[in-house]
């Protein structure tokens, strides 16, 4: 394999700067499954750090399900969509360095659907009692109507879903929420960075929240897979 592939490292910590790098490399599938990596000697001398230091970077690949460690084989790169672990998933919500590819993140969309379909139908059950909390998603949604800059926009908006986790009394929910946030912050920003549809999304949350007041699960169902899809949104109201 060529070693020009592996760019010169700039990170001060460079362990998991190597890690990022291979990482990209397979999701790119600029090295694609079955291929070998260089052996570890050459690499260190390629990035002019230690054996050890390498053997490292590998360790953590190979816990995330990127490659396997073969003794007298070498360090074979697998087919990440098979063997992938959570490990993976977290290190590309938590923001390692890698952008969610459209796939990706059109599977993150539905699945934060999903799971709020669940949580708004809970809240309208009066789990945890969460109605006499909603106050607090319209103190939220209040702030988010001044919002201006794309940073703003996505803090109020994530707040607000997370929000609504905690009212739903499932503790996993808002722990999931929690996890993905470098996630969700990202795609926010650039949503609210290249769309104007600020006064839509709370009056999106205005409905909702007054579904959820009334105890309407099917509306608030519905608002949900309609109206929580950033795609769904268009710029005729800024």
């Amino acid at each position: 394999m060529d070693l020009a592939l592996f760019k010169t490292l700039d990170s001060a910590n460079i362990k998991d700067e190597f890690v990022i790098r291979v990482e990209e490399l397979i999701l790119t599938e600029k090295i694609v499954a079955g291929d070998r990596l260089p052996p570890e000697r050459e690499l260190a001398s390629h990035y002019g750090v230690s054996r050890p230091l390498i053997h490292e970077g590998i360790l953590v690949l190979e816990n995330r399900g990127l490659v396997t460690l073969r003794p007298r084989h070498g360090v074979i790169v697998n087919n990440y969509r098979e063997q992938a672990t959570l490990d993976m998933l977290l290190s590309l919500l938590k923001g390692s360095g890698q952008k969610l590819s459209p796939e990706l993140t059109e599977d993150l969309e539905h699945f934060r659907i999903h799971i709020e379909k669940d949580i708004v139908s809970l809240i309208c059950r009066g789990a945890g009692g969460a109605k006499k909390e909603l106050k607090k998603l319209r103190h939220i949604n209040q702030k988010m109507a001044k919002g201006k800059s794309a940073s703003e926009l996505a803090e109020f908006d994530f707040q607000f879903h997370l929000q609504l986790a905690l009212l739903s009394g499932n503790a996993l929910y808002a722990l999931l929420y929690n996890t993905m946030k470098p996630a969700h912050m990202d795609l926010l920003t650039r949503f609210y960075e290249t769309s104007k549809t600020r006064n839509q999304v709370v009056r999106f949350h205005e409905m909702l929240i007054s579904a959820l007041q009334d105890e309407d699960e099917k509306t608030a169902e519905a608002l949900i897979g309609k109206g929580d899809s950033y795609s769904g949104y268009n710029e005729e109201d800024s």
